[in-house]
């Protein structure tokens, strides 16, 4: 088991990445920021935090700026605006 010094700290990491990610304009280093993020997640084993996870594309790694987003049939749909990739989400009543 790891330290809890070392998990707080990568959750820490992960955070600020992921903020850093969203708030740039190049493309290409929020995509780096992401894969970071997952690899100190997977390092450590963490998993990263759902309301991260539903804020960037698995597919391109890219965080979302202006989804595309429709409800259907208990699912929320979200259309990444980079490489068009549709994600489900099902949502909670």
């Amino acid at each position: 088991m790891k330290d809890r010094v070392l998990i707080n700290i990568s959750k820490e990491r992960m955070q600020t990445l992921f903020n850093e990610a969203e708030n740039t304009e190049n493309i290409a280093l929020a995509r780096r920021y992401i894969r970071l993020m997952e690899k100190i997640g997977m390092r450590m084993n963490i998993s990263v935090n759902t309301s991260i996870k539903h804020s960037y594309c698995k597919h391109c790694k890219t965080p979302y700026k202006n989804p595309g987003i429709k409800l259907k049939n208990k699912m929320v749909q979200v259309r990444c605006p980079y490489c068009g990739e549709i994600r489900r989400i099902p949502f909670k009543k």
